[in-house]
């Protein structure tokens, strides 16, 4: 019987520290749970705050935007309106102003490289071989990217307007009656 106490006495006391066991585990647990909830809850109030100042940003960077697109068509038709001026005076011939104008449009980024040179293409001369041609193009398309002055590279190849054949058939009229 004595062996019997002391099993049950040892019983006891094991489920006595099995108690004390599960009771410190469970105040690990809600601590750390605790932990958990202010963790949540600070990341919550973060992301609040997160999401405020986004929100500003987004309403800043959409004034923003407006203000730059504004800014944009005045300049874009600042420079179609110079171009337009350029001509009138005869300082420019319609396809400089052209030119002029798809640079324009390149560096506002409403007209591609691309679609600038194949527009380029069809004010050359048309007697140009084609090798000349593309070495052109490619001229013309790094010039449009670079911001750089297209028509001073191109202008020796475009073709004559009626102004300047007209122009030229005088002075050459003009030279021969001039003994």
């Amino acid at each position: 019987m004595n062996d019997e106490i002391q099993e049950i006495e040892r019983l006891i006391r094991q489920s006595g520290e099995l108690a004390d066991s599960l009771i410190r585990l469970a105040r690990k647990l809600q601590e750390q749970s605790r932990r958990q909830a202010q963790n949540y809850e600070e990341r919550s109030e973060n992301l609040a705050a997160l999401h405020k100042k986004l929100t500003y940003l987004r309403s800043y960077i959409d004034v923003v935007k407006r203000e730059i697109g504004s800014q944009r068509h005045y300049n874009q038709d600042e420079d179609y309106a110079k171009a337009r001026i350029a001509v009138v005076d005869g300082t420019v011939t319609p396809q400089g102003a052209v030119i002029e104008l798809l640079r324009v449009g390149v560096a506002d980024k409403t007209i591609s490289p691309d679609s600038a040179v194949e527009q380029l293409a069809k004010l050359l001369r048309p007697d140009l071989p084609v090798s000349r041609r593309i070495e052109i193009r490619e001229t013309a398309k790094a010039a449009f990217e670079a911001g750089d002055d297209v028509l001073g590279k191109v202008r020796p190849f475009l073709k004559e307007t009626p102004q300047e054949g007209t122009a030229k058939l005088r002075a050459s009229k003009t030279i021969a009656v001039t003994p």
